[in-house]
C-alpha cells in the first residue's frame, strides 16, 4: 500500500510530465532541468523538488499567472500597511480575510485580476488618508498645547 508521500510524489511525477509535454520540453531539456536538482530522473527528487520544478514550468509558460501572484502579493502589502497605520496586529490569516470579505468572495485565490487591482488602489488610498488624518490631528493638538 502507498503512503501518503508516494502518491504525491506520483502525483507531482505526472504533473510534471504534463507541464513539459505543454510547454513543448523536450528531453534534452528535461535533462537541463533536472541536472539542477544533481539528479538524471525526476523518479530521484523528493516532493519539495517536484513541487518547485512544476511551478517554475508553469511561470514560463503561464504568464498571466505570474500577473495574479503579483496582484495578490501587492493586495496583502497595501491591506498590511492599512493595518500598520491603525496600530493593529497583521497576519496573513486577517489580511486575506479582510481581502475576501472586501471583495465578496470565500477564497483569497479566487479573487479576479480587476477586484484586486481595484482593492490595492482603495486600500493605498485608505492608508494615505489615514496617514493624513493622522498627520492634521498631530498638527492640531501640537498647536492647542502651544497656544495654551
Amino acid at each position: 500500500m502507498q503512503s501518503l508521500m508516494d502518491k504525491q510524489e506520483n502525483y507531482l511525477r505526472k504533473r510534471l510530465h504534463v507541464l513539459i509535454s505543454k510547454a513543448g520540453i523536450d528531453k534534452d531539456g528535461l535533462l537541463d532541468l533536472l541536472e539542477q536538482y544533481n539528479a538524471t530522473s525526476s523518479r530521484e527528487l523528493d516532493s519539495y523538488q517536484l513541487l518547485e520544478l512544476c511551478s517554475n514550468i508553469e511561470k514560463i509558460t503561464m504568464p498571466s499567472a505570474i500577473e495574479m501572484d503579483r496582484a495578490r502579493k501587492r493586495l496583502i502589502a497595501s491591506i498590511g500597511a492599512w493595518l500598520r497605520a491603525l496600530n493593529q496586529e497583521e497576519n496573513i490569516h486577517k489580511i486575506k480575510a479582510i481581502a475576501c470579505r472586501a471583495a465578496s468572495k470565500d477564497k483569497f485565490n479566487s479573487i479576479g485580476k480587476e477586484r484586486l487591482n481595484s482593492l490595492y488602489y482603495a486600500f493605498v488610498n485608505k492608508t494615505k488618508d489615514l496617514q493624513f488624518v493622522n498627520n492634521l490631528t498631530a498638527e492640531e493638538l501640537s498647536y492647542l498645547t502651544l497656544s495654551n
